[in-house]
Formats: structure tokens, sequence, C-alpha cells
């Protein structure tokens, strides 16, 4: 499951190792749980290894060394990884040799390159904060229903209460302007909003760099 066919938060699929197989000792740079699936397995952990059987989970932080091998000889095996990012890559401990995990196998990541995060900066008239808080909730189903939309949060300035940022993301740019900013949901969105807010929205569009961690 990758963000081409619609994750918006984590990626997973299954694995077949044939008999005697292992995977390259490598690191990620988001966590990981591996489930065995199907055979009897051995995970490599920094060093440490652990035999594991069906239905046997395991979790290994963001850029820890580790790798999955199959314990048996003529038995095949299988496992059920899940990251916890779309973004998740894979670099090879030995070689160096890094790839998005969405790029590899099937080559499924046809999308990623042009996904964006449209970050909106609004501020609140004061007293209305607990409106706004709600206008928004009630405004999700517009910008879930709308293409192209997939994630949205809202977060709330510590510094000051009156500040807020909302992170929407699609799946390109022109999908928040051309489509969005267009439709009859965008129009209820802003009258949800109007009574609320302190001057329009500021919003600029970012792409993903990096994730670290």
């Amino acid at each position: 499951m990758t963000s081409a066919r619609g994750a918006t938060a984590f990626l997973n699929g299954i694995t077949s190792f044939e008999p005697g197989a292992s995977i390259g000792h490598h690191v990620h740079n988001v966590a990981e749980s591996v489930v065995v699936v199907q055979g009897d397995a051995v995970v490599d952990i920094d060093g440490a290894r652990t035999p594991l059987r069906v239905f046997d989970t395991t979790f290994v932080p963001a850029n820890v060394p580790h790798h999955f091998e199959n314990a048996s000889d003529s038995r095949p095996m299988k496992i059920f990884w899940t990251y916890a990012s779309v973004e998740a890559t894979r670099t090879l401990v030995v070689s160096g040799e890094h790839s998005r995990i969405d790029a590899e196998g099937q080559g499924t990541a046809t999308e990623f390159g042009t996904a964006v995060s449209e970050v909106a900066r609004i501020v609140v008239r004061p007293g209305e904060e607990e409106q706004f808080e709600a206008a928004v909730a009630t405004a999700a189903p517009l910008f879930q229903r709308t293409k192209g939309a997939r994630t949205l949060v809202l977060e709330r300035s510590h510094e000051n209460p009156l500040e807020y940022r909302l992170v929407v993301g699609w799946e390109s740019v022109d999908d928040h302007l051309s489509g969005f900013r267009g439709s009859a949901e965008f129009q209820e969105w802003r009258r949800l909003i109007a009574d609320s807010v302190a001057g329009l929205p500021e919003v600029t569009h970012f792409r993903n760099v990096l994730t670290a961690f």
C-alpha cells in the first residue's frame, strides 16, 4: 500500500523469502514494524539476533541497522511490514545504496514527486478560538471529499494562542489551487471560518525534502 494507491500516513506490504534467503543489513529513516506471517525467521537488530515464528511481531526504530532472514533451508517465509511514513527509505549498510520504499519492487511510486503540503497561517479574533476550531472540524469533510486532498492537520501556537497553522496535504498544487479553490466546498470553507478569523490566511506550499526519523 503506497502513496500512489492512496496511503497518507504509512506504507505496508508483504515480502516473500525463498528458503535460506535474507535481505542485506540496512536502515530506514522511519520506524518499522514487521509481523511474520509464514515460516520461521531470524531478525538481526543492531547485532542482536532473535528467532521468530508466525505472528511474532518486531519493532525497529528509525536509523537502526537490521535485517530479516529465512531461518529454514527448505520452506518459504513471509513478513508483513509497515513503515511509519509514506516517505520511508532504505539504505544498505555495506554499499550505501539508497532508495524510497515505494519505488522498490513493483515500481508503484508514480506520484510522490508532485505531492505538496499547503501551510496556512491563520490568526483568529480574541475569544473566537473555540468557534474557529469547531469550524475547522466541521469543514474537514469538505477537504476530504475534494480530489487530491490527502491529510488535514490543525495546530495552535503555544506562544500566541490566537495563531493557528492549517496543514493540508495535496497530491499536487493544481489540486489545491485549480481544484479546491474553484469549488463550492471552498466557498463553504470560507463561510464557516469568516466570523472567527482576523484577516485572510497566509498560504504557502511545501514539498518534502527529508524525513529523518
